[in-house]
Order: C-alpha cells, then structure tokens, then sequence
C-alpha cells in the first residue's frame, strides 16, 4: 500500500479519549464493536495506554507522555484473563503489572463455575457480578475513571437475562465512571436484524447492539474487508458520532479508516 499513513483520532483536540471526555462530572458512553479477523485487543491496550501515560505510540505518534496517568482504568473482561492483557499490552510496550492506577476485574475465570452457577436463573447472580464491579471501580477511583467492559454480550448468549437488564447494569457502572467503553463482538452469527424470537441469544444481542448505540457518544466499528481479505489490510475502522454528545468543548471526528495489524503486533493506519 502507497497510501500516506495516518494518526488515528476519535475527536477534534487530535486525541483517543479526550480529557475533556475524562473530565469530571463526565459519564460518556462509547462503543467498539467488531467481527471475526478483526479482533480488537490492540484498539483496546492503545487506549489503556492514552489513559494511563497519554501516549498511543502504535497508532498516533502526536500525543506525548504525561507526568501522571490522565485517567484511572479499569478493565472488565467476559473475555480474557489477566495474563492474556498483560501479555498483550507488553507487545505494545505498556507494562500493566507496574501500572498503580490500572485494575483488571476478572469476570472470565470461573465465571459460571462459581459466580454464576444457574444461568437458566440469572438475575440475582449477575446483579452480584456487577456490584462487585461497581465496589471495585468505586474504591480504585478518586479522580478521572475509565472503564472498558469487554464482551458483555457474553451474558446474554448463556444467561436468561435480556438486553434491557444489561443495558441497566452497564449504565450503573457508566455512573461511577467519567468514560465508559463497551466492546461488543457483532459478528454475523451474532447479530441479525430478522431475528424475530425474544428467547433467541441473536435477538437479545441484536437488541443489545441496537440500544447501547442510542446511548453512546462515540461509536468505533473494526469490520473486515467486503471483498475477502488481503495481505496489507486487515480491515476497516469507522469513527462514527453516537446518539448523545461526548462533551460540549469536543466533538467526534468521523472518518473511515482501513488498517494493517502484522504478525509483529504492529499497526498502520490509513484513511479509506
């Protein structure tokens, strides 16, 4: 590819999350959804980084280090354990285990062993689940929060709760934190707008989908290639506006980008 590469931006003061975003009084929501081929753990430690040290060296070489973290992050995970984020986040140079004002709630490991042991019966257990996550948040923050909660969706595909349950449990969290960031896979085999049966895991994710973005200020969508893949692109990265205003000093820069992840964990970024 001969295209020029670019800095990725999601708003108008050339930055990830803002502090303006940051700020306090602030309860932004923002949404990165994704698919298959296009797994979103280097989107995901770029921003850990932003919040913690101010940089994003992966993806934008414009935004320089700060003398203290900008924000607090917590990240939940339905997803991974903590090895597998320490793991990754040192490929991008960022050494969590040293990071004093980074928290890593587990909600993978032993997740229906133990926290939710009927998911045919859910509702008391994952209120459970996430007052744990709200007390943690609570007692780690005292300024600027960040919060990303990765693969909630999770919880509807094995769970009997619905999509509205989620959506309030999420805006719980949202109210302790000046940033939320739900990451949500959206693959076809997830999402289907001709799902028509309530008790169906792709009609509540799909309803989920459609309700968190009426919600979000910030909608990020990771979406492979139409036309199959390709050695240099990975996919296609759309900055989109969401339903609600982040701030009323910021504003979204909406641009498509497509991307290149390598083998090497190296990323370019470039405007479609």
């Amino acid at each position: 590819m001969t295209t020029q590469q670019q800095d990725l931006v999601f708003f108008d003061d050339n930055t990830l999350l803002s502090d303006k975003v940051l700020g306090k009084d602030n309860h932004a929501l923002h949404v990165i959804t994704h698919a298959e081929g296009t797994q979103p753990a280097w989107l995901i430690n770029t921003l850990i980084e932003s919040c913690l040290v101010g940089t994003a060296n992966l993806v934008n070489r414009d935004l320089a280090r700060v003398p203290r973290p900008r924000s607090l992050v917590t990240y939940v995970s339905f997803l991974h354990p903590l090895d597998f984020v320490h793991k990754s986040c040192r490929k991008q140079g960022l050494d969590l285990e040293k990071a004093d004002d980074f928290l890593f709630v587990d909600c993978f490991s032993e997740l229906f062993a133990k926290k939710i042991a009927q998911p045919q019966d859910a509702m008391a257990a994952i209120e459970r689940v996430f007052a744990e996550i709200i007390q943690k948040i609570k007692l780690q923050s005292n300024g600027s929060s960040a919060v990303i909660v990765h693969s909630p969706e999770l919880l509807l595909a094995a769970t009997d709760i619905t999509s509205n349950d989620l959506i309030y449990h999420l805006q719980q969290v949202n109210r302790v934190c000046n940033s939320l960031v739900v990451v949500v896979n959206t693959g076809e085999a997830l999402v289907d707008f001709e799902s028509i049966v309530p008790a169906d895991p792709v009609f509540k994710i799909t309803d989920f989908y459609v309700k968190l973005h009426h919600k979000s200020s910030l909608n990020v969508n990771l979406l492979p290639l139409a036309t199959g893949k390709a050695k240099d692109i990975t996919g296609c990265l759309i900055v989109s506006r969401g339903a609600l205003y982040p701030h009323e000093n910021v504003r979204v820069l909406e641009k498509d980008y497509v991307f290149h992840v390598s083998k090497e964990s190296t990323v370019k970024i470039f405007f479609r």
